[in-house]
C-alpha cells in the first residue's frame, strides 16, 4: 500500500477512535456527576484511549 494512502485511512480511524473516545469520556462524567460511577464506563474510555492512541503511534511510523 501506498505510504500516502496508509496515512490518509490511519488519520480517518484516528477521526473514528477519536469521536468514540469523546463520547465514552462524556458518559464516564455522567455517571460520575449522577453520583453511579461504574467500571464498565470507565474501561471503554480506557479503551477507546489506548486504541487512540495505537492509531496516532501507527501514523507517525508512516513516512
Amino acid at each position: 500500500m501506498h505510504p500516502v494512502a496508509k496515512r490518509q485511512r490511519l488519520e480517518v480511524l484516528i477521526g473514528i477512535f477519536g469521536f468514540f473516545t469523546a463520547m465514552a469520556f462524556i458518559a464516564a462524567v455522567v455517571e460520575i456527576v449522577r453520583g453511579d460511577p461504574g467500571v464498565m464506563p470507565a474501561m471503554v474510555l480506557l479503551g477507546c484511549l489506548v486504541l487512540t492512541g495505537l492509531a496516532v503511534r501507527a501514523r507517525g511510523r508512516v513516512h
